[in-house]
């Protein structure tokens, strides 16, 4: 870690300790910096994937913006919550957007058929009864940051 992110998490943590309304202030500031850097994170790795795929650089970052423009910040939330009950890698699951984004249609990643269908086509084989529980998790708490 360089200095100034030990500078900044010192000046945060201090300005936590000595005045709540402002800790409440910078941690909604935090919190939607992260989700906006996540959501460019995911929108990058789209737009690699259709690069690699044979589409122009340029385009491919605009089909990669406009397909997580809608609901960017919670797109990000349910790949993270995806990625954390070991569904499938962060990768795949932006191949998989980047398919859907190409071919433009919607990919609802609260919808438990969606998410068989997507981890059936990252997996390339019939899905475990265990993967199937999770992915009926992953779909009820992701319906919950779709709201």
């Amino acid at each position: 870690m360089n200095s100034q992110n030990i500078l900044r998490i010192t000046l945060f943590i201090s300005v936590l300790a000595f005045n709540p309304a402002v800790a409440q202030t910078l941690s909604q500031r935090t919190l939607s910096a992260l989700a906006t850097q996540k959501q460019n994170g995911l929108g990058a790795e789209i737009a690699k994937h259709l690069e690699a795929k044979g589409i122009e650089a340029e385009a491919a970052r605009t089909i990669g913006k406009s397909f997580l423009q809608k609901s960017h910040i919670q797109t990000a939330a349910m790949v993270t919550n995806i990625v954390h009950h070991n569904i499938a890698t962060q990768e795949d699951v932006a191949a998989y957007l980047s398919d859907e984004a190409l071919f433009r249609r919607s990919a609802d990643l609260s919808d438990y058929d969606t998410l068989v269908r997507m981890a059936t086509q990252i997996h390339q084989e019939k899905l475990s009864k265990e993967m199937l529980a999770r992915l009926q998790t992953v779909a009820q708490q992701n319906s919950l940051i779709a709201v």
